[in-house]
């Protein structure tokens, strides 16, 4: 799948990468959460290690079946240390993202449903199996706080098709990946909006940006889609987003309202709150939308800035007339 028409530039960095969408309903009622993401994705990683860990009481790294285990492949993804990434960057992205359903109330009742996305990049997809399922006894310990219990009802893809209902379906339906050709696309100029719709972490020299520019996020995102593409999807090792830079520095913000949100989350591991604040809003831009398209719809899947598994730095795109 790639968006848009291509210019002849002759590099690509490719993603493929499965989206789907888990509706549950609550067997309780209580407080579960004011951040949905994190609270979704702290419990995920311990009901997965629950589930496949055969060595419970070994690091990771250290255990002979990391390269097979689900949790050690998306947790602890193997990497070479004589990688040329490994230059660069001291460790692989997580390859999935929890994007939780926007309307869940702080406190949910016995009854109510919400619907989550979840999006799994690369080789991870493998193990989807696994991943819902460890979402489904996710439930069962319950979520927040009041450790509100929920029942998994049914995984279904973008275009509707079950990938697994209970209580009618006990086996699951195989995905078929959506691959991505990020490349730049053809030449267009016009008017277009990026929306940051959850806090977006964005490291500007060595900080958290408050203001981040336009190239700034185009930035990020290419570096981010580079890393997802180079561990996980048999991508090239150097960096390709040249291109999409040298747009990125030609594009006006006519407009921007970007603000700081504060955000948290309680860290099991380490007992205490994290702060997970970023900016929310959007940039309302002018130039050449077509070159950057297809990177842009890569990040409306994959996210921007750090902890974007939790579900923060959250990407839509909305294009306007031509100037």
């Amino acid at each position: 799948m790639t968006f848009g028409e291509t210019s002849p530039i002759s590099f690509a960095m490719r993603l493929s990468l499965v989206r789907v969408f888990f509706r549950v309903t609550f067997l309780g009622s209580g407080v579960v959460s004011r951040n949905w993401g994190p609270t979704i994705r702290g419990g995920f990683g311990t009901a997965l290690r629950e589930l496949v860990c055969a060595y419970p009481n070994r690091p990771c790294r250290e255990c002979p079946l990391n390269a097979s285990c689900p949790y050690g492949y998306i947790f602890e993804t193997p990497i070479s240390a004589s990688s040329a990434v490994m230059r660069r960057y001291s460790e692989a992205p997580h390859p999935f993202i929890f994007d939780p359903d926007p309307d869940c109330p702080v406190r949910v009742h016995a009854g109510s449903t919400a619907t989550h996305g979840l999006v799994v990049v690369g080789e991870a997809v493998r193990h989807l199996p696994y991943l819902l399922v460890a979402l489904r006894e996710l439930g069962k310990g319950g979520l927040g706080g009041d450790r509100v219990p929920y029942r998994m009802d049914r995984v279904f893809t973008e275009d509707g098709t079950d990938v697994l209902e209970y209580p009618r379906q006990s086996f699951f339906t195989a995905v078929r990946p959506t691959l991505l050709e990020v490349m730049p696309g053809r030449s267009r100029w016009g008017r277009f909006r990026v929306d940051l719709a959850t806090p977006t972490r964005l490291m500007i020299d060595g900080r958290l940006s408050r203001r981040p520019s336009f190239f700034d996020v185009i930035e990020a995102l290419a570096r981010r889609v580079f890393l997802l593409s180079c561990f996980h999807c048999q991508g090239s090792s150097e960096p390709q987003w040249d291109p999409f830079l040298d747009v990125a520095r030609c594009v006006k913000c006519l407009h921007s309202d970007l603000r700081w949100m504060d955000a948290e989350r309680f860290s099991t591991r380490q007992k205490r709150r994290v702060p997970l604040g970023g900016v929310v809003g959007s940039m309302t831009c002018e130039g050449d939308f077509g070159l950057l398209e297809n990177l842009l719809r890569a990040g409306e899947y994959v996210h921007v800035g750090k902890n974007a598994t939790f579900g923060l730095g959250k990407l839509r795109v909305f294009t306007g007339g031509p100037s």
